[in-house]
C-alpha cells in the first residue's frame, strides 16, 4: 500500500462512473475516458475529460476538510455525421438538465453549476472518420479529505455559572 492510498481525497473516477451510467441509461450511449486508449466504440459515443480538476471557490478561505470546490469536465460527442453529432450533443445537454438526473447527481455529491455553450470540435482539414461536437460543464463538488493529524473536538461540556 502506497502513501497515496492513505490519503482520502476526492475520487475523480466517481465522475466517470456516474456520467457513464446516465449516458447508458438515458441515451444508450457509451461514455469513454478521453485519451484513455483502447478501441473506439462504433456509432455515436461520448468522450469524457476532466479539464480543470480543482478550482477553489474561495481562495482566501483555507478550508482543508470537506471543502467545496469546482471542477470543469468536457463532453465531446463523436459521430460519422456532423448533424448527428450536433443532435446527440444537444440530447446529452438536455439530459443533464433533467430533474431526475439532477437528483441522481446530487445523491452522489455532484451539482451542475453551469453548462457552457455547445461548439464544433472537429478539426478542419484533418482526416477523421467522425465529427466532434461538445460542451464543458462546471461542477460543484465536495472534497472528502480529512486531516487525521489534527485532533478534533468531539464533545463539549457547558458549565453554567451564576
Amino acid at each position: 500500500m502506497s502513501k497515496l492510498d492513505e490519503i482520502n481525497s476526492f475520487d475523480y473516477s466517481k465522475l466517470n462512473k456516474v456520467f457513464s451510467s446516465i449516458a447508458a441509461d438515458k441515451l444508450e450511449l457509451v461514455l469513454t475516458e478521453a485519451n484513455g486508449g483502447g478501441h473506439q466504440p462504433e456509432g455515436t459515443f461520448i468522450s469524457f475529460d476532466i479539464i480543470s480538476p480543482y478550482i477553489p471557490i474561495d481562495e482566501y478561505f483555507d478550508v482543508t476538510q470537506k471543502e467545496a470546490f469546482e471542477a470543469v469536465v468536457s463532453f465531446t460527442l463523436f459521430d460519422i455525421s456532423k448533424t448527428n453529432a450536433l443532435f446527440a450533443a444537444q440530447a446529452w445537454r438536455k439530459t443533464l438538465t433533467q430533474f431526475d438526473v439532477d437528483i441522481q447527481l446530487r445523491q452522489q455529491g455532484i451539482i451542475i453549476a453551469e453548462i457552457m455553450p455547445t461548439n464544433i470540435r472537429s478539426i478542419p482539414e484533418q482526416v477523421f472518420d467522425k465529427h466532434m461536437v461538445g460542451f464543458d460543464v462546471r461542477l460543484r463538488l465536495q472534497e472528502t479529505y480529512t486531516d487525521d493529524t489534527i485532533d478534533s473536538i468531539n464533545d463539549v461540556e457547558v458549565e453554567k455559572r451564576g
